[in-house]
């Protein structure tokens, strides 16, 4: 089996690009061959600088760099049909679900699959236009693929959970006991808006007013990296706060968890968000905020191996973080509890096993194929606005010698098609915020 996955390449640290290249590695040891198809643009999207960052990956290039979306589905289907795969797999690269679906109302292949690692609104509106050709959906959490079976429509045998898999620590874990202080961290991305980073500040804050002794490493980088460090200047230069960047694995497992006594989280959605549960996997204990979707998966347990607050109330964060400095026995009992959490399907092999049988299991069905999406896009230029088809706008361009330059790499490859409405968007939300998702797919 042959396998290709469409990634953008703008962006080289996070989860769905640690999920990739483990997919790489590992799946053809289980009889699959993954090839990662890097999406190139014309000036933030470089396959070049991702091949340097990854340089064991297989991959191929997707050219887009002309900068149309008529550019961009010539190159996705210029690819696919060199590599031939069995199954393609979305990795945010929106414009796939078109190349796909043409190719299989066309020629019978490949199969097309998606991943959802995020409850976002975007992704599910998407699957939702393309639901009659998808055949695979791999979602991260519980709450997610309800929300493509319920939302989105897809058949419950075309979705499946699997959630980031934690490998084990490398050394054995020790309980944590509180000493005169804590040692505080957040892991991932430096994002003000899915990540809500910003409610670090008041977090921050709040301990310094409490008096209590902390140590606080930040991990990773993003959009917010250099306004949280200029908000964070006082205790950076104290030696409170330390940032250290964007770690790898070895450096995560070998220095940073085992250092740490609590993780804290602010995000308002999430899959099953993976960076807290390595840090339990090494006795951190998570203060966590009740994203969309925490109760739905059961991992992290207020009191039992966690502390929860509410999204964006970071004065109950900090209450939290204040219990385990003062309550006796607290830390301990959540830290011992936390390191025998991430088992089975929330292991290392245990996940990467679960998406080997699911592309088996979408291989083994028959693809399945509907009518095409009818779907209205604004018009790209001069060109379209005249009514000139986008292939024959595209040549007169190449002619020409005439380029469309974007703003950021999303603009070059997008994630999602733009299209979603605010009423949409609300109904989406609605359905993660229920206090107990009875249906059941």
């Amino acid at each position: 089996m042959r396998l290709l996955i469409c990634n953008i390449s703008h962006s080289l640290q996070g989860g769905v690009e640690n999920i990739v290249a483990d997919l790489c590695r590992h799946l053809p040891s289980r009889g699959i061959e993954a090839i990662l198809g890097l999406a190139r643009g014309g000036r933030f999207n470089d396959p070049d600088r991702y091949r340097a960052a990854f340089p064991d990956l297989p991959a191929v290039v997707i050219d887009g760099a002309k900068g149309t979306r008529q550019a961009r589905l010539e190159g996705l289907l210029k690819t696919i049909r060199q590599v031939r795969p069995d199954i393609v797999l979305i990795a945010r690269v929106f414009d796939a679900y078109e190349a796909v679906t043409r190719l299989k109302r066309r020629h019978g292949w490949p199969r097309l699959a998606v991943t959802i690692q995020a409850y976002e609104p975007h992704y599910l509106y998407d699957a939702r236009l393309y639901r009659d050709h998808i055949d695979l959906c791999v979602t991260s959490g519980e709450l997610v693929r309800q929300g493509v079976c319920r939302w989105s429509g897809l058949a419950a045998e075309r979705v499946i959970s699997i959630p980031g898999g934690v490998r084990p620590p490398l050394n054995p874990p020790q309980s944590r006991r509180p000493g005169g202080g804590l040692r505080l961290g957040y892991v991932g991305r430096l994002d003000p808006d899915q990540k809500r980073i910003f409610d670090l500040v008041p977090v921050v804050q709040g301990l310094d007013q409490a008096g209590l002794a902390y140590r606080l490493d930040v991990v990773g980088g993003g959009p917010a990296e250099a306004e949280l460090r200029r908000r964070l200047a006082a205790g950076e230069q104290a030696g409170r706060i330390v940032f250290h960047g964007w770690q790898d694995y070895q450096a995560l497992y070998g220095r940073i968890y085992p250092a740490l006594d609590v993780l804290v989280h602010f995000a308002h959605t999430e899959g099953v968000t993976i960076a807290p549960r390595e840090a339990m996997a090494h006795g951190v204990t998570p203060v966590i905020s009740r994203f969309a979707g925490l109760k739905t998966e059961g991992q992290f347990l207020d009191g039992v191996n966690a502390l929860t607050f509410p999204v964006g109330d970071t004065a109950a964060a900090v209450g939290q973080i204040l219990r385990l400095w003062r309550e006796p026995g607290l830390l301990e009992r959540l830290s011992a509890s936390a390191m025998i959490s991430q088992q089975g399907k929330y292991s290392y092999e245990g996940a990467l096993d679960a998406w080997a049988e699911a592309f088996r299991a979408c291989l083994a069905r028959p693809p399945v194929t509907g009518p095409r999406p009818r779907l209205r896009w604004p018009p790209d230029g001069r060109l379209a606005r005249l009514g000139v088809p986008p292939w024959l706008a595209q040549r007169l361009r190449d002619l020409a010698g005439v380029r469309c330059d974007h703003a950021d790499g999303s603009g070059e490859w997008p994630t999602g098609s733009g299209l979603m409405t605010a009423d949409a968007a609300r109904e989406i939300m609605a359905l993660a915020e229920e206090k107990v998702l009875s249906f059941k797919c």
